[in-house]
């Protein structure tokens, strides 16, 4: 059953309990007016009413018992102010009751009101002096440990034989009883280590507030002394409360005990003295944990930390192996690998911490949800996570004997250092890729000075044609590709490309394009031939799911005539001097890579040819030059590079070239995301007419 409705059905247990006290005392009423008196102390004495009032005892005490034992945290103020709001309560409906009873006085019907008066009194004794019983075990359990509980339930089973008593004669074991009693929670009562972990000012408040709570105390004992005899109620013939006695004593001896160590403890300082030996305490252990990079040790050294600052018996330290899912157990103390195996597949306490990142505790492991099943001799267990800027190294663990054996206080102490352990981690694996970077850097070096010496350092520039070209990437090494070739006198054969990616992968599918391109361009193929042969090749040694972009051409000067043919590549702008335009060549196929059998070739177009005549030029790119972004996120575009041509149109080609690039920078703010190149094909104004053979 929930929680919630167990307690609503004490409830209702309690109340028709003492709806049956109250109707013995009815009845008691009655027949002391019918057959005047006599039988009625028969009839409130008799074993009937001594059950129903200790079953309306027992009721109350499992319900505050479960109430109070469900308090998360241990807020002496907080609680300490509703045990006085309780107080208040019942010494509200006792002026009530007083009230009530001097005003009916009188009346006929005074003498059925008694009893409700007093059953009403009854009532709210109970449930304040029940109530202060159940908070003060929070109190006296905290901590907890074996010998306060052996305490505890020696007093638990002092309030059952004052239950008991109420089925003996008056005189029977009463000094003995109550000698024991006193003894017994006299070391109870002793137990104020709570009164530590308050400042000055919460001291302060807790002294008032215990205070009022055995003013209140007093109230009851007067009004419980007074009212029986004001409302003509006779203390029955055997009749004992030693219940409640038991209770009242219980409450305003720990209440006394709490006040004076409260009033004694206002002028030290010895919570400052405590915070700063915890203080202490966590600094040499952030400094052994941070001064060590092994992980070996520093698990060692958080759970020896744990281990001490919660004084459990046994744990365990688990980290998640890099790229795997599920955490391994790395170290362990004090319990075996068939134990832990057992609670963490019952329990799922690692994967629950990490998935909430947050300490999980489970009370009681024979309790809870996911292990009530588990027999186990470890009835509390504690994970903190080891975390790092969200990094999920693995968790401690940590298992006591005792129910509910971890209070805030450790929580808080383990999560901090579980907490630095994982700044530790985080330490050693950032040193260790420092290491690695370091070597990659050192390869990154190497691979660039290997793709500069790919790249042509110079291009072919004479009186009748002029290649320029501009080049960065935006890595250390790119997939970025341009060559010229000359095959002849006046013919030459060019390619600009794109290889699919970035980084080192990029860079060494170019080195195999380039020499594709150079073993290819030094045979006499045609434009479409070589466009077919490229892409057999590439798709021979190109892992698939890569690809490159090209655009290959040839020129040749004696027919004045310039054969291309783009594979997925950019557009090429040509400019025309003689009709003076600017034009967008988007013919073209696919790049090469993609189709990978015979069906490339029927799907490639005839080359394109274009006229080369004087002051004609042609600007080839990759696509970081169209991609740039500025912070609105536009990018660069055909059109503001269209503009750009046209505007340096009559300039040399290497002013033409630093305008694109300067404009594109300007766009971006300097921040161009990929690798671009330009090449730039400008035929010259001396360029002699074509050859008549």
């Amino acid at each position: 059953m929930k929680p919630k409705l167990i307690n609503g059905l004490l409830i209702a247990i309690g109340i028709l309990l003492w709806i049956g006290l109250l109707g013995y005392h009815l009845m008691e009423q009655v027949l002391s007016i019918f057959e005047d008196g006599p039988a009625s102390a028969a009839l409130v004495g008799s074993t009937g009413y001594r059950i129903v009032l200790a079953c309306f005892f027992i009721a109350h005490a499992i319900l505050l018992s479960r109430i109070f034992s469900n308090i998360e945290r241990l807020n002496v103020l907080t609680l300490l102010w509703r045990l006085f709001i309780i107080g208040m309560a019942g010494v509200s409906v006792i002026l009530i009751i007083t009230f009530a009873n001097r005003l009916l006085q009188g009346l006929n019907v005074y003498s059925y009101f008694k009893p409700v008066f007093y059953c009403l009194g009854l009532y709210a004794a109970t449930v304040f002096f029940l109530s202060a019983v159940f908070l003060f075990r929070r109190f006296i359990l905290y901590p907890r440990t074996r010998r306060k509980l052996v305490l505890w339930n020696l007093f638990q089973g002092f309030l059952a034989l004052g239950i008991g008593l109420l089925f003996f004669v008056r005189d029977m074991v009463l000094p003995v009883s109550y000698g024991f009693f006193i003894l017994l929670i006299i070391p109870l009562a002793a137990n104020v280590r709570w009164v530590s972990y308050l400042n000055f000012n919460q001291k302060l408040r807790a002294l008032g507030l215990f205070v009022l709570v055995v003013l209140v105390a007093v109230t009851f004992l007067i009004a419980g002394q007074r009212l029986p005899e004001q409302l003509g109620v006779p203390m029955m013939i055997g009749l004992r409360m030693e219940f409640l006695a038991f209770s009242a004593i219980f409450t305003l001896v720990y209440s006394g005990f709490s006040i004076l160590v409260l009033f004694f403890n206002l002028p030290t300082s010895s919570v400052f003295e405590l915070e700063n030996f915890e203080i202490a305490s966590f600094s040499k252990i952030n400094q052994a944990i941070q001064s060590n990079l092994d992980f070996t040790d520093i698990m060692n050294t958080l759970l020896d930390a744990a281990l001490m600052v919660s004084g459990a018996r046994a744990g365990w330290v688990e980290l998640i192996p890099e790229g795997a899912a599920e955490a391994e157990v790395r170290i362990r103390k004090r319990i075996s690998l068939e134990e832990i195996g057992a609670l963490r597949q019952d329990l799922s306490l690692a994967g629950r911490m990490l998935r909430e990142q947050r300490a999980v505790l489970i009370k009681n492991t024979r309790k809870s949800r996911e292990g009530r099943h588990q027999d186990t001799r470890y009835r509390s267990l504690l994970a903190a996570p080891i975390l790092s800027n969200n990094a999920r190294f693995g968790a401690v663990v940590i298992a006591s004997e005792l129910v509910n054996a971890f209070e805030e206080v450790t929580i808080k102490s383990i999560s901090s250092y579980a907490e630095q352990a994982g700044i530790a981690f985080e330490n050693a694996r950032l040193i260790k890729n420092s290491i690695e970077v370091e070597r990659y850097q050192e390869q990154l070096k190497i691979a660039k000075e290997v793709q500069t010496q790919l790249l042509p350092g110079s291009l072919p520039s004479t009186q009748e044609i002029e290649f320029v070209s501009v080049s960065e990437n935006a890595d250390e090494v790119g997939g970025d590709y341009f060559d010229v070739l000359q095959a002849g006198p006046r013919r030459y054969r060019a390619a600009i490309g794109d290889v699919s990616g970035k980084g080192t992968t990029a860079a060494f599918y170019m080195a195999e394009i380039k020499g594709i391109f150079h073993a290819l361009a030094r045979l006499n193929l045609s434009v479409r031939e070589f466009m077919v042969t490229a892409n057999q090749a590439i798709s021979a040694c190109m892992q698939r799911g890569f690809f490159t972009t090209f655009t290959y051409l040839e020129i040749d000067l004696e027919a004045r005539v310039l054969r291309m043919m783009r594979a997925g590549h950019c557009p090429a702008f040509y400019y025309s001097h003689a009709s003076d335009t600017l034009s967008l060549l988007r013919d073209g196929t696919l790049g090469l890579g993609i189709v990978r059998n015979d069906s490339f070739a029927a799907m490639l177009p005839e080359a394109q040819e274009l006229p080369c005549q004087p002051g004609d030029f042609l600007v080839l790119y990759t696509d970081g030059i169209l991609e740039a972004r500025n912070e609105q996120g536009e990018e660069f575009g055909y059109q503001r590079m269209e503009a750009v041509i046209q505007r340096n149109k009559a300039a040399p080609a290497p002013e033409l070239a630093a305008a694109l690039i300067g404009s594109v920078k300007t766009f971006a703010h300097s921040a161009i995301q990929d690798d671009y190149t330009i090449l730039i094909i400008r035929f010259k104004y001396n360029l002699p007419p074509p050859s008549p053979y």
